[in-house]
């Protein structure tokens, strides 16, 4: 299966490219390391050479992990990535992540509305989740934004190289979406 592309116009979601390494790179910053529990480490080019590689071979043989490079619409500038992660009994998680000069502009937002569109449609997804830190209010409402529901906390949730974390679970099925989503 190749990535399709996905575009409300404002945003395009994507295949990586070996081109995105170094804007990758170059959009990085601590809150995002801390979110993805690899912090203090940084990635290199070696790194995100090989997580392109793994999301790329994701997508070819039809693997649980669907990544997006989320792009501005009408530049197709690399603003950050969006991926889902299919469970069982039709369950799959969601994460995304916009590089500092791009957030604050909604195109989170947009991304994640169009991930949940596509994974609804054709990947036959009965239920999303997104787990957010509590002090994460950007997020939260982005989650919001896109028609999830919180369900609550979950203590001490996510394991980090800096320990566990609380996190705060949001869920989107079908249902909860309003006419105008579709």
């Amino acid at each position: 299966m190749r990535t399709p592309t996905l575009t409300d116009g404002v945003v395009i979601l994507d295949a990586h490219t070996p081109a995105d390494v170094l804007p990758h790179l170059a959009g990085e910053d601590d809150e995002q390391a801390r979110r993805f529990g690899w912090y203090p480490a940084r990635s290199t080019e070696e790194t995100v050479r090989t997580a392109i590689s793994r999301w790329r071979e994701q997508w070819t043989a039809e693997g649980p992990t669907r990544a997006f490079a989320l792009r501005v619409g009408a530049t197709g500038v690399l603003a950050g990535g969006c991926e889902v992660r299919l469970g069982q009994s039709g369950r799959a998680e969601m994460s995304y992540w916009v590089f500092p000069p791009f957030r604050g502009r909604g195109l989170a937002a947009r991304g994640v509305k169009l991930l949940c569109e596509w994974a609804f449609a054709d990947l036959n997804v009965a239920r999303l989740e997104l787990y957010i830190e509590p002090d994460n209010l950007a997020s939260r409402a982005v989650a919001r934004g896109a028609g999830f529901v919180e369900e609550g906390h979950l203590r001490e949730h996510e394991a980090t190289t800096e320990g566990r974390r609380d996190m705060v679970l949001y869920s989107l099925l079908p249902s909860d979406r309003s006419p105008q989503d579709s």
